[in-house]
């Protein structure tokens, strides 16, 4: 009994032992920080994100030779990733995959379902206005041979070979999820005359198609972690989006808030609510801007997190 004891040990030796987080978020791509060795600051954002024996790269940054660089000077393998996520369509968030793609070819890329930026699926008719016209051409004239006049595209090649595209929030596994949002700021223009892509009669009025955004939301026990890209959906807005999937307060919130637009009075604002909405901890990067740490410093005093190139947080 006495040698059994000996193997079980004491709670002093317990506690010295490194607690292991059940969420660590490592900055790899960003255009401030504490310029560690070997690392090179560039517009952009990529985190990867450590959760119990997973492994997930957020964003990639906008170029591939950084991101990898980076990497390597921070001692992250990027071959150890089990799936990415896409956070939107701009390149400051996606030009880096191919750095993914050399390390862990078969990697899953989760995507936003966007056709104009991500090559996401699309489905639209290409009869015209007068469907029957194609009858009065020649077969090598027609569409598919005239067999039908559905265009269905879908892109392969580069990244998109192990792409799921994602049109709503999503269980990855079990407390992981994808928060899926759309801008009212961003997105894409069309005001052909005829018909819509949907195929819908249209009289050429403009209309806009919202740019789709994907968040990542960790359960940890004392709240919600989400992680934001750019936030062009509002930063306000993914956070409720995030709390109508899981009613648990945000014990942090990083990433990129998109708040260099706004003024001093604005960005309090923002603060407040964000704060009144649960938020306990911040960790801006990427497009928050100057003015945004500043106000966001004052308004969380402590509850604010440095999060630059090469740093790692835990909740």
């Amino acid at each position: 009994l006495g040698a059994l004891l000996a193997l079980v040990p004491s709670a002093a030796e317990a506690k010295k032992r490194p607690k292991t987080p059940t969420v660590e978020i490592i900055n790899l791509y960003d255009a401030f920080g504490k310029n560690p060795s070997g690392t090179e600051e560039s517009f952009g954002f990529s985190a990867l994100v450590r959760h119990g024996d997973t492994t997930i790269l957020f964003d990639a940054g906008t170029s591939a030779d950084i991101l990898a660089k980076n990497a390597a000077a921070l001692g992250v393998d990027l071959a150890e990733v089990d799936y990415a996520v896409a956070s939107h369509a701009h390149a400051d968030h996606t030009g880096g995959f191919d750095a993914l793609r050399t390390a862990s070819p078969d990697a899953k890329i989760y995507m936003p379902a966007d056709f104009f930026g991500l090559a996401g699926p699309l489905t639209f008719s290409v009869a015209g206005p007068e469907p029957d016209a194609g009858t009065e051409l020649p077969e090598h004239l027609r569409y598919f041979d005239g067999v039908h006049t559905d265009a269905k595209l879908h892109s392969d090649g580069r990244f998109y070979k192990a792409v799921e595209y994602v049109s709503e929030s999503l269980e990855l596994a079990p407390g992981v999820r994808l928060v899926a949002t759309t801008s009212s700021n961003m997105g894409y223009f069309t005001r052909y005359p005829g018909v819509d892509l949907e195929g819908n009669p249209a009289e050429g009025e403009a209309k806009f198609l919202e740019l789709p955004e994907l968040s990542l939301a960790i359960d940890t026990p004392d709240g919600q972690v989400l992680l934001v890209g750019c936030s062009h959906s509002g930063v306000e807005t993914i956070v409720d989006a995030a709390r109508a999937q899981s009613d648990t307060p945000i014990t942090l919130l990083a990433g990129g808030f998109h708040l260099i637009p706004y003024d001093r009075d604005t960005l309090r604002g923002i603060g407040m609510r964000l704060a009144e909405k649960g938020v306990a901890q911040v960790a801006p990067a990427h497009c928050t801007g100057h003015l945004g740490f500043l106000v966001l410093g004052e308004v969380f005093g402590e509850g604010f997190r440095f999060f630059g190139l090469g740093e790692a947080i835990e909740p």
